[in-house]
C-alpha cells in the first residue's frame, strides 16, 4: 500500500486493505505508474513495471491513467508516500543530465562479448552473453517490415509499457542486459568472496572500479566544430565512442575490444559490469528522452543488428508531422479518403564494414522521397547504381517515390529536435 498526494483533509473509504509489506521504494525514487483498476473511493490498483501496488489517493484517478510519481517520505505506518509529478516540473531532464556521464553506446559491449566468445579459458563467463545475443535482431529479420517493427518493440524502449500491459517481452533487449547485469554481479561477488592472499586488492572499493572514466569519449566540439573531414580527430582508437550523447545521429562503426587473453576473471567481469550499465544506462537515457514528450511525435531507436560477419549498430529517428493548412486545402492530395493526415520523416544511420558512414532519410510528404548521403566515393557511386533496383522493389510493393538521391560528403553529428530541446543548457 502506498499513498499518493496525502492530505488530513479527505480519509479514504473503509475498506478491507490488502495485507502484506509496503513496497520497498528509496526517498527521491521517481517512477511512472499506470492505473489498472479502483477498489473503492480514494482507492487505485497501480502498475510499474512489474511491480503491482495499492494506493490511496486524495487525488481523483482514472482508469488507463499514467502518473509520474515521486516518493516523498513515509507514514506513520511505513507506507511510502508518492507525490504525483507534472511533466513540466523538468525532474525528467535533470535526471536525464543526471545519466549522460555513465551512458556509452552498446558497440563496446558488443565488442567485448565477442571477445569474450573467442577466449577458450573464458567460456563459463561466455555463456553470460547468449541470452543478449541471441536477442538481437538479424539483419534478414531487419530487412522485412514485420520483423523490423518486432524488433523495434524489442528494443529495450518498450519494455517497461509492455509489462504495464502485461505483456512480458522474452527477447527484449533491455531484459537481456539486466539479466546480464545480475549474473555479472552474482559472479562478481562470488570472485570477491573468495579469499584471497592480496587483503589490499580485497578490500578496494569497487565503485572507482565502475567509474566510466575508463573510456572517455572525445568532446562534441571536435566533431561539430566544421563539417569536414579534416577535424575529426587523428590516430583515435576505434575502442573510443565518438556518440557522446543520446538522441544524435551519428553513425556507430564497430568497436575493438578492451578485453585481452592476459586479463583475470576478475579484470573481464569488471570491465563487462561497466559496458553492461553504460548501455543500460544509454537505453534509459533515449527513454526519458521520450517521456518528457507531450506530443510523442518522436522516437529515437538505436537497433543491434546481427549480420554474417559481425553485429552493426543501427540508428532509426522517427518524426510525425501534421499536414500543414496547405498541404490539407490542396485538392490533389486529398484526391483519397484513406490518406493520413501527417507526414513522416525517417532518419536512418549506420556505419557499416568497408562502406563507412551512410545517413538515409526517407521524407512522406505526402509521395516518397529518399535521400542518401554517404562518407565514401565508393559507397556513393555503388548507392547510385543500385537505385532502380530500389525504386523496382519499391514499385513492387506498391510504393511510388518521388525521388531518390545519393550525395557524398562527410556526415557529421546530427541532433533531433527532441534531444536539442532537452540538453540545451548542457550543450551551453
Amino acid at each position: 500500500m502506498v499513498i499518493i498526494n496525502p492530505s488530513f483533509a479527505t480519509q479514504p473509504a473503509a475498506v478491507n486493505r490488502p495485507a502484506g509489506p509496503a513496497p520497498v521504494l528509496a526517498i527521491d525514487r521517481v517512477l511512472t505508474a499506470v492505473v489498472i483498476g479502483q477498489r473503492a473511493e480514494h482507492l487505485y490498483e497501480l502498475a510499474s513495471g512489474n511491480l503491482k501496488m495499492m494506493a490511496e489517493s486524495q487525488t481523483a484517478l482514472r482508469h488507463g491513467e499514467k502518473l509520474l510519481l515521486q516518493v516523498t517520505g513515509k507514514d506513520q505506518q511505513q507506507r511510502p508516500q508518492l507525490q504525483i509529478l507534472k511533466p513540466d516540473t523538468g525532474l525528467i531532464n535533470e535526471q536525464l543530465r543526471s545519466s549522460l556521464p555513465q551512458q556509452q553506446s552498446v558497440n563496446q559491449l558488443i565488442a567485448n562479448l565477442g571477445k569474450l566468445i573467442n577466449m577458450p579459458q573464458q567460456q563459463q563467463l561466455a555463456a553470460l552473453g547468449k541470452e543478449f545475443i541471441e536477442a538481437i535482431a538479424s539483419k534478414p529479420q531487419a530487412s522485412d517490415p514485420a520483423g523490423l517493427r518486432q524488433a523495434i518493440l524489442q528494443s529495450g524502449l518498450f519494455m517497461e509499457s509492455q509489462l504495464a500491459k502485461g505483456d512480458a517481452p522474452t527477447r527484449d533487449l533491455k531484459r537481456a542486459l539486466l539479466r546480464l547485469n545480475q549474473r555479472l554481479n552474482q559472479q562478481l561477488h562470488n570472485i570477491e568472496q573468495a579469499p584471497k592472499s592480496d587483503n589490499s586488492s580485497k578490500n578496494a572499493s569497487l565503485a572507482r572500479e565502475y567509474a566510466p572514466q575508463t573510456r572517455i569519449a572525445p568532446l562534441l566540439s571536435e566533431y561539430s566544430a566544421a563539417p569536414s573531414a579534416e577535424n575529426y580527430p587523428k590516430n583515435r582508437d576505434h575502442s573510443t565512442n565518438r556518440t557522446e550523447l543520446p538522441g544524435q545521429l551519428s553513425p556507430q562503426h564497430r568497436q575493438t575490444p578492451t578485453l585481452s587473453d592476459a586479463d583475470s576473471n576478475l579484470e573481464i567481469l569488471r570491465q563487462l559490469l561497466r559496458d553492461v550499465r553504460g548501455t543500460l544506462t544509454r537505453q534509459e537515457s533515449h527513454q526519458l528522452l521520450h517521456l518528457q514528450q507531450n506530443d510523442k511525435t518522436q522516437y529515437m531507436i538505436e537497433l543491434p543488428v546481427r549480420s554474417n560477419d559481425g553485429i552493426d549498430v543501427w540508428q532509426l529517428h522517427f518524426h510525425k508531422f501534421d499536414k500543414t493548412d496547405s498541404e490539407q486545402a490542396n485538392p490533389r492530395q486529398q484526391s483519397t479518403k484513406e490518406e493520413p493526415q501527417h507526414n513522416w520523416t525517417i532518419s536512418l544511420s549506420f556505419d557499416l564494414p568497408e562502406l563507412g558512414p551512410i545517413r538515409a532519410r526517407i521524407t512522406q510528404n505526402p509521395e516518397l522521397k529518399i535521400l542518401f548521403n554517404a562518407g565514401n566515393s565508393a559507397t556513393t557511386a555503388l548507392i547510385t547504381s543500385k537505385r532502380h533496383e530500389l525504386e523496382q522493389t519499391l514499385a513492387a510493393q506498391g510504393v511510388s517515390t518521388q525521388s531518390i538521391e545519393c550525395h557524398n560528403s562527410p556526415i557529421t553529428i546530427a541532433s533531433s529536435e527532441l534531444f536539442s530541446q532537452s540538453l540545451v543548457e548542457t550543450q551551453a
